[in-house]
């Protein structure tokens, strides 16, 4: 242990009220470093580069097309009611093709008449499929491209679905949102079979 005469010193130059230290702890005396101007150091990348004007030049703005390029959006999707299938089961057109989108053990139940029936459930590539797999999946011809496609379920969500893909795939498209149970509820005929 160290003795309190060896601390003593270190106590009496160590105080607020002493101004010198011993050499031990004795603080290093700053270089007098020479007062220049401050002149801005540039490299020759950074001359070459404030000689030249890099503000951007403004676009031309061509007043006929002015506006950025949209693509046409797809027509909205119809929605049919009621009477709108009534009238088509009734009088059916070579232009509107009404489509059932349930599964082959819902329809087996009953569909509207005149309905060709597509299962989006169990296929939904069926909308772009070639013309040969269609037919040779779901029985009958796949329809044209002229041809507003009205798709009904049972309570219209995967119609409302099937819809959507069928505009994507390049037809007009429909929907009859109160669907199969709308149509039995209110006293719709029914084709079996």
């Amino acid at each position: 242990m160290a003795s309190k005469r060896a601390l003593l010193p270190l106590r009496t130059f160590t105080g607020p009220h002493c101004s010198r230290r011993p050499p031990s702890l004795a603080r290093p005396t700053p270089r007098a470093l020479p007062i220049r101007p401050h002149a801005p150091t540039t490299s020759p990348l950074q001359r070459r580069w404030k000689s030249t004007d890099h503000t951007p030049s403004p676009l031309p703005i061509n007043p006929t097309n002015a506006k950025p390029p949209t693509t046409p959006s797809p027509p909205p999707i119809k929605p049919y009611s009621y009477e709108d299938i009534l009238s088509l089961t009734h009088a059916p057109t070579a232009h509107t093709l009404l489509i059932d989108v349930r599964t082959p053990a819902e329809t087996a139940r009953g569909r509207i008449p005149t309905a060709q029936q597509l299962d989006i459930t169990g296929h939904p590539d069926g909308l772009f499929l070639s013309e040969e797999e269609f037919e040779e999946r779901f029985g009958w011809p796949k329809p044209g491209p002229g041809v507003e496609l009205v798709f009904y379920c049972k309570a219209g969500v995967r119609s409302r679905v099937a819809a959507r893909m069928a505009r994507e795939a390049g037809w007009r498209a429909g929907e009859f949102g109160g669907s199969w149970d709308e149509w039995v509820g209110r006293g719709g005929r029914v084709e079996r079979g």
